[in-house]
């Protein structure tokens, strides 16, 4: 373990003086008066490192300052995400002049070059903080209308709204929360599903900031109901977790199956990268629905979608998932399209349907480029099979 994280933080570090070696050559060719060596180097490493310190001082510092570092640190995983690949073509064209002289036929010298490549990386990477932010903080509503071959008791018909991935905590507060909770209520909800990562990792900013009372604002005729991602909280954390879930009226289900008003199953599963969590081992989902009544339409909620299989294998009506943001950056869009296969939106496994959220959150950088946030309507319809 203490090796794995030598590397990667050789390797952050590396990449790190990579980037800020070529932003200093190209501040000496713009500004050479700018700003001394010593000074420079001080104020980058500290961006740099801003959010490996966010997670290091936390609790330990007010939380205005792990805020603070959290934002930039955000920010600066994007830049640094972005800035390498197009620092790494702009050195390989000029390793192909070296070799060639490519750039003296075309009446460029070394200087002006540095000078007007740096400027457009700046630009594009400027561009895509700009548009990823608004994009990060405009969710949308995207709505599925799916027939359940069942019946549900007295519902013909179920109003229900679908959040994921709020990654509440440092750089997700408060306002988003209102945004949230303005959406949802909107929608008219009649149940509630909040399919993972409700926080970011840490459990102290939701509670000093008193998050589940904002979430208490919630509304839904059937009541809201949460299971555990990734990032949500750890064991020691766990039992407040819960307790503070439970305040406002909010059920975290943990491998656990209830029965919702007489008229449907809900299951929700464990996470598969527990024990962040729990300490327990994770309930195979056959387990978990062996009593239930099959005759009425059963519902799963599992964070990540990888475990898809168990759902289809005991018939579940609906799956609904989360996790995968859809990559929230652009190109890690192309990642996540290739490991999940399908990492956003509507499918169906035989007669499972399945359901994977965006998110209406980030982690990490607070942009997303490429993909969207959103809260999800899921409106089913009940017939009996003849009826379908």
């Amino acid at each position: 373990m203490i090796f794995v994280l030598t590397l990667v933080l050789l390797i952050y570090g590396s990449i790190n003086a990579y980037i800020g070696l070529r932003t200093w050559q190209w501040l000496q060719v713009i500004a050479p008066f700018s700003m001394p060596s010593p000074l420079y180097w001080l104020v980058f490493w500290l961006v740099a490192c801003s959010f490996l310190l966010a997670r290091l001082v936390a609790g330990r510092v007010p939380l205005w300052l792990s805020n603070v570092l959290a934002q930039v640190g955000g920010y600066w995983l994007a830049i640094m995400f972005y800035s390498v690949p197009l620092l790494v073509l702009v050195d390989l064209i000029r390793l192909v002049d070296y070799f060639t002289g490519l750039l003296a036929v075309v009446h460029l010298s070394a200087l002006p070059l540095v000078a007007i490549t740096g400027t457009l990386i700046c630009a594009v990477i400027g561009t895509a903080l700009i548009y990823g932010t608004w994009r990060a903080r405009n969710p949308v509503v995207t709505s599925y209308a799916l027939t359940i071959p069942k019946q549900a008791g007295a519902y013909q018909e179920l109003n229900i709204v679908l959040v994921s991935d709020t990654h509440l905590g440092y750089t997700n507060g408060t306002s988003r929360i209102h945004k949230l909770v303005g959406i949802v209520n909107e929608l008219e909800p009649d149940l509630v599903l909040i399919a993972g990562d409700l926080i970011d990792d840490d459990l102290r900013p939701f509670l000093s900031a008193d998050m589940a009372t904002e979430l208490s604002a919630l509304r839904s005729k059937l009541g809201t109901y949460a299971i555990l991602g990734n990032h949500d909280a750890r064991a020691e954390q766990l039992s407040a977790y819960r307790a503070e879930l439970d305040r406002v009226g909010i059920q975290l289900l943990i491998d656990e199956t209830v029965m919702v008003d007489d008229s449907f199953i809900l299951v929700g599963r464990n996470d598969t990268t527990m024990p962040r969590a729990s300490s327990g081992a994770v309930a195979p989902l056959d387990a978990l629905v062996q009593d239930a009544d099959r005759a009425l339409p059963l519902l799963v909620m599992d964070h990540n979608p990888i475990r898809l299989a168990d759902a289809v294998a005991v018939g579940a009506d609906v799956q609904v998932s989360g996790h995968t943001h859809a990559g929230q950056m652009f190109p890690f869009t192309l990642i996540t399209s290739r490991t999940y296969g399908q990492d956003w939106g509507y499918l169906q496994r035989e007669s499972t349907h399945v359901v994977i959220s965006s998110g209406f959150g980030t982690w990490g950088p607070p942009i997303r480029v490429g993909t969207r946030p959103e809260v999800v309507r899921l409106q089913l319809t009940f017939a009996a099979p003849g009826d379908a």
